[in-house]
């Protein structure tokens, strides 16, 4: 016998059985048995942490300790188009199931890195926002004055001052939505 029948006769030792079927069949059926255990043991719901009983909020125009002008209008603005993409909670003006207020309590450009020649270079932006969430239903906070603080970093030459201080607002009113539904 030459090593080339050697070497197929030791291949094939189970009649009946396709080389590489076990593993294929085994493959399947473990995929199959971790897809069972993730959609039976694992229920998802759109609601995140929310009570079941909240539908709806209120959200007042925010208020604001600094003198950068027109923040808080933004802010409001941006935290109800948040709220109203997310679509678990429906906005509304009044008797809303909770009420979500807020306070800008900082608001600062300051030079972030210089150059060789001592030149500013960066700037950051940092922006602090004081939330409240109350449930009105059962009269109890969700979040209760709690400070969310974002900040960036933008260059003069490649990014315009209103461009840079609307990424940290949608950055802010982000991470405010996202306590308010879901980070308590």
């Amino acid at each position: 016998m030459d090593s080339g029948t050697l070497a197929r006769t030791n291949s094939t030792s189970r009649p009946g059985v396709r080389r590489g079927a076990l593993p294929g069949r085994f493959l399947r059926l473990s995929m199959l048995i971790g897809l069972l255990i993730l959609s039976f043991g694992c229920p998802y719901s759109v609601r995140g942490n929310l009570p079941a009983h909240l539908s709806t909020v209120q959200i007042p125009a925010m208020h604001s300790q600094v003198s950068e002008y027109g923040l808080e209008q933004q802010l409001t603005s941006m935290v109800v188009e948040g709220i109203v993409s997310d679509g678990r909670l429906a906005v509304v003006n009044t008797n809303a199931d909770a009420v979500l207020t807020a306070t800008v309590t900082s608001y600062a450009r300051t030079p972030y890195s210089y150059t060789s020649a001592e030149v500013v270079e960066e700037y950051k932006l940092q922006m602090g926002v004081r939330i409240s969430f109350e449930d009105q239903v059962q009269g109890v906070p969700l979040l209760d004055d709690e400070t969310v603080s974002e900040w960036i970093v933008y260059d003069p030459d490649t990014e315009a001052y209103a461009d840079a201080r609307d990424r940290l607002m949608t950055k802010i009113a982000g991470e405010i939505v996202r306590r308010s539904l879901s980070g308590w």
